[in-house]
């Protein structure tokens, strides 16, 4: 993770604000609701203009509009995967956002989302992000190129 590699943060912002648009798209203007299931970064394609669009509906289900949740078993990519779900088994709009969550974790960080070559307790970028915002140190796991350009978008 060097100064000077990387997308720009504003490049970054617009990625992750095209592909929550598109996610919410998926949730509510569809009729029943699509559940993505593995909203993760190497499904957000960029075109030549570095406009995002989400890719990979293999593991992609029908909502139902009438109930908050489908019972399914979990499926998706470790590290993006919601507790929730994984846990309970209930699938919603809900377990879309976490990953997405973790997609903006990424962006924000630039680390991957499981990396055993750090620490047992920060393996996993969710709960090392969770840590370090519950702790006020968030920034010391923000991308470094991002310092650079703390005028396009403030982080603190």
């Amino acid at each position: 993770r060097d100064r000077g590699t990387g997308l720009p943060w504003t490049l970054r912002l617009t990625v992750a604000t095209q592909t929550a648009k598109a996610i919410a798209y998926l949730h509510f203007a569809m009729n029943p609701p699509i559940y993505h299931r593995d909203i993760k970064s190497t499904n957000i394609l960029l075109d030549y203009d570095f406009n995002s669009k989400v890719a990979d509906f293999g593991l992609s289900r029908l909502g139902m509009t009438e109930t908050s949740h489908i019972s399914t078993a979990p499926q998706g990519t470790p590290g993006y995967l919601d507790p929730q779900y994984h846990q309970c088994f209930h699938l919603s709009d809900k377990s879309d956002v976490y990953s997405f969550g973790v997609v903006l974790a990424e962006i924000i960080t630039g680390l991957k989302v499981v990396d055993f070559t750090r620490p047992h307790t920060e393996i996993n970028l969710a709960a090392l992000a969770v840590d370090k915002i519950r702790s006020g140190c968030l920034d010391q796991i923000i991308d470094p190129i991002l310092d650079l350009e703390l005028d396009a978008w403030t982080l603190s």
